[in-house]
This record gives structure tokens, C-alpha cells and sequence, in this order.
């Protein structure tokens, strides 16, 4: 089994993986400059905590990711933090869902992030969790549309932490 010590390039296999059976332009993003530190102004304890998922999670009414497109899909899903896990849906064309849709907390632990906030260790949830599906061959959309759309709402929701679990 190849380990990264032994100089394996995982980023180059899967870089020629996408082009060989899904978008033949893909390239990575590459960012040379790296992103400001933005230190808590809050105690944990005080702090309002959103969630972004890259799990593929939306409610069940909501309209599906595209599973088509070798591009991907840039787009995100936004529900309520009080979501019950049992009424979202999984779809992501990157991995397997049946054992994450059997325990949504693996990818989407609201359950676990409610209860830190019962017990007092973070101030609360921000009224909005944000989902996207992680396979975005083609990041442009994601990077000029997407993602700033998001940075936008959380801005305005007061969010003062912003928690990523990719899939």
C-alpha cells in the first residue's frame, strides 16, 4: 500500500483519474497566497457555529444534486439547523451514501453539535447549515458564485465560527 512518505503523488492520480473517465480539462485549483488568519473574537462557549457539509445533504422536497454533469455541481442547499436528520437526503456522485444516509452525524453531526450547545461548550447554531455536493471538477462557479453567496448569509446570520466537514 502506497503512503505518502514514500513520495506517492495522490493529487496527480486523482487529477488523471477525473480526466480519464469524467472531465478531460479538469486541473486543480491552486491558491499560492494563504488565507488570513481569523482568530475567535468570542469565547467557544459564546459562539455562534455554522455548518457546512460537502456531503451532498438537502432536504427531501429540495431539488436533487446533479449527478450528470462530469463538471460537477457548484450549487449548494441551504435548511434550518433544526432540521431532523431522518428528513434530509444524501446525493453525491463521489462516494457510496448508503452507510452515511444509515448515520447521517457521520457527515452531518447536527445531533452531536446541538448537544454541545445544550451543554453550554459552544453559545449555539447558526440558523442555516449549507451543503454541497464535494465532486466540482470545474470550480470557477463554485469559487466566483457559490461560495461567496454562502460567505454572505453567514455573514449576515452573525456567525462567529464556521465548521467544514468534507466528504
Amino acid at each position: 500500500m502506497s503512503r505518502i512518505e514514500d513520495g506517492v503523488n495522490f493529487a496527480a492520480i486523482e487529477r488523471d483519474h477525473v480526466r480519464a473517465r469524467l472531465y478531460p480539462d479538469f486541473e486543480w485549483q491552486a491558491f499560492d497566497a494563504f488565507s488570513p488568519l481569523n482568530p475567535l473574537r468570542v469565547p467557544l462557549p459564546e459562539a455562534r457555529v455554522a455548518f457546512v457539509t460537502t456531503s451532498g445533504a438537502h432536504l427531501a422536497e429540495h431539488a436533487p444534486f446533479d449527478l450528470d454533469s462530469t463538471a460537477g455541481d457548484p450549487s449548494y442547499r441551504a435548511f434550518p439547523s433544526t432540521t431532523s436528520l431522518a428528513d434530509l437526503v444524501l446525493t453525491h456522485s463521489g462516494y457510496d451514501t448508503r452507510q452515511a444516509s444509515a448515520d447521517k452525524n457521520v457527515v452531518l453531526p447536527l445531533d452531536h453539535l446541538r448537544a454541545l450547545s445544550a451543554e453550554g461548550r459552544i453559545g449555539g447554531l447558526a440558523s442555516t447549515v449549507f451543503s454541497f455536493m464535494g465532486y466540482v471538477a470545474d470550480a470557477t462557479p463554485l469559487i466566483e458564485e457559490s461560495a461567496p453567496a454562502v460567505a454572505k448569509q453567514l455573514v449576515a446570520d452573525r456567525v462567529d465560527l464556521v465548521l467544514l466537514a468534507p466528504t
